[in-house]
Formats: structure tokens, sequence, C-alpha cells
């Protein structure tokens, strides 16, 4: 396992996709132990650059996977792009088999049904033509349109996976409590789709906001 390129955070680890954070923790041990300076297994075979690098992808890889918002985040990347079947939702009861998600699960298909048949579309677009006639976008406006949308809060986790703290931190400007950004672009998206609303212009500027209220 030289090189890194191309895994999978799981396969990285070497576990399943459906494992629970116990599993995590001992592989991400057991990985440990087969790059550190000690081992014999590795010694002669990388420099220590190169074992630096190798340790800090183990160390992102387990840091995401172990985290919940994280991991639903990733996982969700992954099935976007099919390189894999299944995703933990849930991971909060470790000595329980967790639950698998298949992407195309019949409740995540019902919730989403219902959302669309909510969706009061005609007053949305007339706020979204007035939003998105700035460069940026806040989390009140993101709000602000999900409420026209007559859509609630349970209802886009209920679509999406994104747990309710950090759907809330996205509305409210909490940013200390928004994932990094590669998972943000990904929730967006995501949250943009569930109210059948442009996803690139809600990407751009909410993430825009962030840049400018943190300079």
């Amino acid at each position: 396992m030289k090189n890194l390129n191309g895994l999978t955070y799981y396969e990285i680890l070497k576990i399943p996709a459906n494992s629970p954070s116990f599993e995590i923790k001992r592989a991400y041990k057991d990985v440990l132990s087969m790059y550190n300076e000690d081992s014999l297994v590795t010694y002669s075979l990388f420099s220590n650059e190169e074992r630096d690098k190798i340790l800090k992808t183990i160390k992102e890889a387990f840091l995401t996977l172990i985290d919940e918002n994280k991991r639903t985040a990733y996982d969700t990347i992954l099935l976007d792009s099919g390189q894999i079947k299944v995703s933990i939702t849930s991971i909060e009861n470790q000595e329980k088999p967790p639950r698998v998600h298949t992407y195309n699960m019949t409740d995540n298909d019902n919730s989403a049904e219902r959302v669309k048949k909510k969706l009061r579309k005609k007053e949305l677009e007339t706020l979204c033509n007035e939003i998105f006639s700035k460069d940026l976008i806040s989390g009140d406006d993101l709000k602000k349109m999900r409420k026209t949308a007559g859509i609630e809060l349970s209802e886009i986790n209920a679509v999406t996976k994104i747990s309710v703290s950090v759907l809330k931190s996205m509305e409210e400007n909490r940013f200390e409590g928004l994932p990094p950004g590669l998972y943000l672009k990904n929730f967006l998206r995501l949250y943009a789709e569930t109210l059948q609303i442009d996803p690139q212009k809600v990407i751009d500027g909410y993430l825009k906001h962030i840049s400018e209220s943190v300079d």
C-alpha cells in the first residue's frame, strides 16, 4: 500500500464501508503500527518524508470516518461517484449493528417525494430571483428560501441525511459548526437540490459570504 492515491478512506484503513466506530478505531491502530518508525515490515521501504505523508493521510482518513457529520458527507460523495453502494447514516450506538442505507432506499425516496409535493415553487422562484441577484448568500437567505418553500429542517434532514445541527449552523451563519470546504460544498448542493433551486449559485454565494465574513 505504498501509493495511497486513488484509495478511499475505507480502503486505506482496510475496513468495509459499514464499519462501526470501534472497528474504525481498531483499524486505525493496526494501520498506524504498519507505518510507524518502529515497524520492521516497512522500515526499509520508505523515507521519513514518505512515511510522514502516509501517516498524515491515514490520520485524515481516521478523523473523517470517526466523525459522524464528516463521514456522512464523505459517504455521500462516494455514493454519488459510485465508489461505494452503502452508507452509514447513524453510528451513535456502536455495540449494535449499524443502520445501513442504500442510495435509493425507499424511506429516502418517500421523504424526497413528500418534500417535492410540498414545495411552494412560485413563491420560492420569486424570492430566489431576488436573492440570486446578489453576489452573496447568507444563512439567513437559505432560511428564507426554505421557509418560503414551506419545508422544515427535519424534512431536509430526512432527505439529505445532513444532521439538523449542521443545517442550523448553515442557516445561522455559525461557521465554527460547519464541516471543511469539500463537505460543506456537498451539503450546500444537497440543500439546494432538496429545494429545487440552483445548487451552484447557492454554493458560490454562500462560500463567498463566508470568505468576506471571516476576512
